[in-house]
């Protein structure tokens, strides 16, 4: 039994450079999502894997079409997690990111940002954390390493920083934040396709490593607004840093919890 973990997101993929008004996102581009995510599910299979979840992880989290999904995959959807989007990855074997993007503030990238447009920086061990980086540091905690990602060209070389090792793919290259040169949808599948078999390959065998960040992780995180800031502060242990910085220490478990409660409840509520 070998279990893949696809977290996916929709500013990565082929052909989005823009955020949609309404969430759920239109349906050409849940289409594309939809798409390269079972580009790399048919390239997993390929590779041996036996069993695929996948990690709906933009906005609502309710973009990918189920039922459109190849190899029977389950589908992890909605909003509010423990885990952010990584809920679940402890029971797999290797985790894939298809359509990730830059963090905020990344030059020449279509639209970086790190989760929430009302974050404007976010470090972890003194580290710039963008998604990618808390996706693999989630995996890495339970010994599950990242094996493929698939983005625009500045995303690739972000998380190439860090995991130097993954197979990637560029479907696209910044042209401006919200402009890109898209490569055609169908050479990216293929692309993703075989990524994801020669990632799994490899991951069968043990060629990737976890991506594991030692404790007490330190977290800095900078808001757009002070009463952000405040509320975070009536967590035990979170303190401010100015007027809208606060810094936290403990374990990844307990940092990924503040992180969630700023995204999920704090930045909706005030």
């Amino acid at each position: 039994m070998f279990k893949v973990f696809i977290a996916a997101d929709i500013e990565g993929i082929c052909g989005y450079v823009d955020w949609a008004e309404n969430q759920p996102e239109d349906s050409l581009h849940r289409a594309e999502m939809t798409a390269e995510v079972n580009a790399a599910i048919e390239g997993a299979l390929a590779g041996g894997a036996t069993d695929i979840v996948v990690s709906d992880m933009h906005m609502l989290k309710q973009n990918i079409y189920h039922g459109r999904l190849s190899g029977r995959a389950s589908l992890i959807s909605g909003t509010k997690r423990r885990w952010m989007w990584m809920d679940t990855v402890q029971a797999c074997d290797l985790v894939f990111l298809i359509g990730l993007h830059a963090g905020g503030g990344t030059p020449a990238a279509v639209l970086p940002h790190t989760m929430n447009t009302l974050i404007t920086g976010m470090q972890l061990n003194g580290v710039e954390a963008g998604e990618a980086f808390i996706s693999a540091a989630c995996a890495g905690h339970f010994g599950v390493p990242v094996g493929l990602a698939t983005g625009d060209q500045a995303f690739i070389e972000e998380i190439g920083t860090y995991l130097p090792d993954l197979q990637t793919v560029v479907v696209k290259e910044a042209i401006g934040s919200c402009a890109a040169l898209n490569f055609h949808p169908e050479i990216v599948k293929q692309k993703i396709k075989e990524a994801a078999q020669n990632a799994t390959e490899k991951g069968i065998k043990g060629g990737f490593k976890p991506f594991c960040l030692p404790e007490p992780v330190e977290l800095q995180l900078q808001v757009t607004w002070p009463g952000y800031a405040e509320a975070l502060t009536l967590v035990p242990g979170v303190r401010r840093k100015g007027g809208r910085e606060v810094y936290y220490s403990g374990t990844l478990p307990q940092v990924i919890s503040v992180i969630s409660l700023f995204v999920n409840w704090i930045s909706k509520a005030i």
